[in-house]
């Protein structure tokens, strides 16, 4: 077993709320500007706590990307953070070690990382042969083509940093002893120093020159902020390269610089590279400089565009790991807990009885979940001050004030006369014209409820 090299400095642990009856609070991961970052989709959306231990067994799909992953029980019996392979040739490979594969795998995290790319190189041609099915989905699973392929276009590479961070934010809560293992290098790693020894002796020449220059302007991100208008922007550069400086991709030069031939999760075999403890050093690098970009952009932790799209790719991966694996698309559920309180008993059932065949729990219009096996103190949390998707500025639900509360202007039907400025703004009233209408009394009840500060349950 490996321990953790010498010359790479540890992002500190992730931090965690209490637990609270079962059900993990808000994880957040320091970043690294000392800000907390969001985990995938908290706030955003609603759902049931729970994962499988170590040990294997069907996995719950939808409630991480809401509540986040519990600690796994291996991270207490996990030794180092790496375990060293080698090559007939003698060339050393570092993967995680065997536990967190396994989580990784019981997730098919390995294969859905694979056809998260392979489903944006679709339309341009340019597949990366898996050791799997994913190459295939672009013919059995057409829905799931991403609308913006690989370098098109900067929400491209938006979602390019996202759903790293989405999968690194996951490693962190389900393995916090070992938060290093998925830390990134702490700045570039320009010399043979700068990388574990077991890869030092394949450095060769160094890097081109083109690399090194792209790699510089990343790493003094704060100081060329002009040169990257957007996160896609930024997120772009890295993976694809290009802009008049004519940089070539750091993404790829990092992933291919230390390929063991023969590994089994060699940096080149996209099926499998997660595996690879560099893997994590590069893409942690790549974070830390977003990171540092949004902070210098004054882009807080918890900006609606962030939460939401983190939940977003965190769906997007657990509907390839069902595309690749059906079975992960039939989670095991827990009991929810007994709740009580005006919204539980009184404004819950409203919602369930006309809202959930739209805002379902396993395909949530406007990604708002309304129904299902999710608590009650899950759906608040989705309502409360958390914005809207079509609603402009406004947000879900304001206490004390429905008359500012999407929530309530949509059902009331007031919404087309409330203010709704921007080119997300749907002022249908909900359920749509035609379909079964609240009655004064449960508007009444759902007014009230906000009017007295929408208040969550208790249990």
């Amino acid at each position: 077993m490996g321990g953790a090299p010498a010359p790479i400095s540890p992002v500190p642990a992730p931090t965690y709320t209490p637990a609270i009856a079962g059900r993990m609070a808000t994880p957040t991961t320091p970043s690294h500007a000392g800000m907390s970052m969001p985990m995938a989709g908290v706030g955003a959306a609603a759902g049931n706590g729970g994962n499988s231990a170590a040990s294997g067994g069907m996995v719950a799909h939808g409630d991480d990307c809401v509540v986040g992953h519990q600690p796994d029980p291996a991270d207490e019996t996990i030794v180092g953070n790496f375990e060293p392979w080698k090559a007939s040739n003698g060339n050393i490979d570092l993967l995680l070690p065997k536990l967190v594969i396994k989580w990784m795998n019981d997730r098919v995290w390995q294969l859905s990382h694979d056809a998260w790319h392979n489903m944006r190189r679709c339309r341009i041609g340019v597949m990366i042969p898996a050791a799997g099915p994913t190459t295939q989905l672009c013919t059995t699973h057409k829905e799931l083509i991403a609308k913006n392929q690989e370098c098109s276009n900067t929400e491209d590479g938006y979602q390019f940093l996202v759903v790293h961070r989405h999968m690194m934010q996951g490693l962190r809560q389900a393995f916090p002893k070992h938060a290093e293992a998925f830390a990134g290098f702490p700045h570039f790693p320009f010399e043979a120093k700068d990388v574990p020894v077991e890869w030092q002796n394949r450095w060769g020449t160094g890097w081109a020159t083109n690399i090194v220059s792209a790699a510089r302007t990343l790493d003094a991100i704060e100081s060329n902020l002009s040169m990257f208008p957007t996160e896609g922007d930024l997120g772009k550069f890295i993976q694809c390269g290009g802009m008049s400086s004519g940089a070539s991709s750091v993404h790829a030069a990092m992933h291919f610089k230390w390929v063991v031939n023969g590994s089994p999760a060699a940096l080149g075999k996209q099926a499998a590279n997660v595996d690879n403890y560099m893997f994590w050093k590069l893409h942690g690098w790549i974070d830390q400089v977003w990171e540092r970009y949004r902070v210098a952009k004054g882009l807080t932790p918890t900006e609606p565009k962030l939460v939401q799209a983190l939940l977003d790719q965190c769906r997007e991966m657990h509907t390839l790991a069902g595309a690749i694996d059906p079975s992960q698309t039939t989670p095991t559920t827990q009991p929810l807990p007994v709740e009580h309180g005006v919204f539980h008993e009184q404004v819950r059932p409203i919602l369930e009885d006309v809202c959930s065949s739209c805002h379902s729990e396993s395909s949530p219009e406007a990604n708002l979940p309304l129904g299902g096996q999710i608590s009650s103190a899950d759906v608040v949390k989705s309502l409360v001050n958390v914005t809207t998707a079509h609603g402009g500025l406004f947000k879900r639900v304001v206490p004390k004030d429905p008359d500012h509360s999407w929530l309530y202007l949509k059902v009331s039907d007031m919404a087309a006369g409330a203010g709704c400025t921007g080119t997300m703004c749907n002022a249908q009233v909900m359920p749509p014209a035609g379909q079964v209408t609240l009655t004064p009394a449960q508007l009444t009840t759902i007014r009230q409820w906000i009017l007295d500060g929408a208040v969550a349950p208790t249990q």
